[in-house]
């Protein structure tokens, strides 16, 4: 192809014009960003379902990145953004290959809340050594995605955020062939609320069938922050913008249309009362069971419920996490080492979805239970926080992974389940330890595996020799293998990965450390089986 070739693909709603670029890795890809997949959720389309895109006859430039969701950015102090973000990028190396691509559709994290799908954090370069078609997406994020609300006659249910996924992967069924992907071989990976996302649609019937495998990494449906209690986050949300409390929730909502999106962001942020802090509630807006059915219900009950009954349990899936994702905690404990003093018998640290009472008996007992599994005979304090910090790893993550596992060997389908666990330990390369948690501690933090899996603005490629660049080439293949075969085994990888099977316990997973690739059993079993013991007795298994 010349350079001077004109890079335009035919879409479902109109053409678009992308770009040539070389990745840091030296690829040559085609770049297409900023591709509507929606109307703007603008004006009188603010938390409502997404309408279509209206049609376009002249090409559109999509050489150019578009904005992120409205949020407050951390590592800027301040909140970016905009209303209109709802956009799709592709890339891919060829628009006519002889044989359609596998494609990989990428579902961001960031707490619903904030995060974007921008190359940034999520360059192309790395996964664009293979031979598949990459896809990211912004959906929308905080009050504007999450919004939920009792009354039916106002029609915002919740999980708005969920549904513009839902509406992102159709786009990419419908339009993906034209950029050289196979829509009938898409495998969904998100990590953190991004892994919790790509588990709704594995649940959700309104996802059935779209997708052909997924990969779910640090954060799942089960995991005891993937929905929120129903608090009346959009009335609170409404007072403090200045509403007086008359009209209901009719009235809240009038104030909300209104708000400028600076607003509701600087005030959702204050929303979690001292109490909720205490419970450890982690953001005021995410997934909700919705209030009532309507014809688009996304989390229509409990999301255990629902993963005993899903569709994708016929379907093979990729799961685990990352050794230390209880790090990202290790911020707020900064902030306030007081947190460290006030943990009196744990049973603040007991999850909330058990609905115990916090000064029951029961509640009381699996407190010091987990105090005593946790800390022995020492007492927590900031200088010794790696029991709390080893807690929140297993609490905020990998017990509901380890959940998750079970409920798929226990629906009896035979599809394959691959677990993996990431423990790669880099001085330069594990950036989110390195800029959100703490340059000077080391571990793999709650989503350092990214830096290995994106290229990012933090730092260029790393050196061929480095563990560094062989972990990125390992992990690239991995979930690239899997995308394109079902099976992360092949090439310098090896045979050594088997999916978990129903007959054995406890189960293995493939160990991603410094040194390489090892099958090992779980690291964490011990440790799963104390909350095992807890969830089992509640019956939330």
């Amino acid at each position: 192809m010349s350079q001077h070739e004109q890079l335009i693909v035919a879409t479902r709603y109109g053409p678009v014009r992308g770009v040539r670029k070389t990745a840091g890795t030296g690829v040559e890809y085609l770049n297409f960003q900023k591709i509507p997949y929606c109307k703007p959720p603008v004006g009188e389309r603010r938390f409502r379902d997404l309408e279509l895109p209206e049609p376009w006859t002249e090409p559109l430039d999509c050489t150019q990145q578009g904005p992120s969701g409205y949020q407050f950015n951390k590592l800027l102090n301040k909140i970016v953004g905009s209303e209109d973000h709802l956009y799709v990028n592709v890339f891919t190396k060829e628009l006519k290959p002889e044989k359609l691509r596998p494609v990989m559709l990428w579902i961001h994290g960031g707490a619903f809340m904030r995060g974007s799908s921008g190359t940034e954090m999520y360059g192309p370069d790395y996964l664009m050594q293979k031979d598949i078609v990459l896809v990211t997406f912004n959906y929308r994020l905080g009050a504007f995605g999450f919004l939920s609300l009792e009354s039916q006659e106002l029609g915002i249910p919740g999980n708005g955020g969920l549904k513009d996924q839902n509406l992102a992967i159709r786009w990419v069924r419908d339009n993906i062939a034209s950029f050289g992907g196979d829509p009938d071989n898409v495998t969904l990976f998100g990590e953190s609320a991004g892994g919790c996302s790509v588990h709704y649609h594995m649940v959700s019937e309104q996802s059935r069938g779209l997708f052909r495998r997924a990969i779910v990494m640090s954060g799942c449906a089960l995991n005891n922050w993937s929905t929120m209690p129903r608090r009346g986050m959009g009335e609170r949300l409404a007072k403090a913008l200045g509403w007086d409390g008359t009209g209901g929730e009719a009235g809240a909502l009038k104030v909300l249309m209104k708000a400028p999106a600076e607003d509701i962001i600087k005030y959702q942020d204050q929303l979690l009362t001292p109490n909720e802090l205490e419970n450890r509630m982690l953001f005021p807006f995410g997934p909700v069971v919705e209030p009532y059915p309507s014809g688009n219900t996304f989390i229509p009950k409990k999301p255990l419920e629902m993963c005993r009954e899903a569709w994708s349990n016929d379907i093979d899936i990729l799961i685990g996490g990352n050794s230390e994702e209880g790090l990202f905690c290790l911020s707020s404990i900064k902030e306030n080492p007081a947190i460290m003093d006030n943990l009196k018998d744990f049973e603040y640290l007991v999850p909330m979805e058990l609905e115990l009472v916090r000064s029951s008996r029961v509640c009381r007992e699996y407190g010091l239970r987990l105090k005593k599994f946790y800390y022995g005979d020492t007492e927590p304090s900031f200088e010794n926080r790696e029991g709390y910090l080893t807690l929140m790893t297993d609490k905020l993550f990998w017990h509901g992974l380890h959940r998750t596992i079970y409920s798929r060997i226990n629906s009896r389908k035979g599809a394959k389940t691959f677990v993996y666990r990431f423990s790669v330990d880099s001085e330069t390369y594990n950036h989110y330890r390195i800029y959100f948690c703490d340059r000077n501690v080391r571990g793999t933090a709650h989503a350092d595996d990214l830096s290995y899996l994106f290229k990012n603005l933090f730092s260029p490629v790393p050196d061929a020799d480095t563990f560094e660049y062989k972990t990125m080439q390992r992990l690239v293949e991995l979930l690239t293998n899997f995308a394109s075969m079902g099976t992360p085994n092949g090439g310098t990888v090896g045979d050594i990965w088997e999916p978990v099977s129903a007959e054995v316990e406890p189960y293995k997973c493939l160990n991603i450390n410094n040194g390489g690739l090892s099958f090992v059993d779980l690291p964490e079993m011990r440790r799963m089986m104390l909350w095992d013991s807890i969830y089992k007795k509640e019956q939330l298994y």
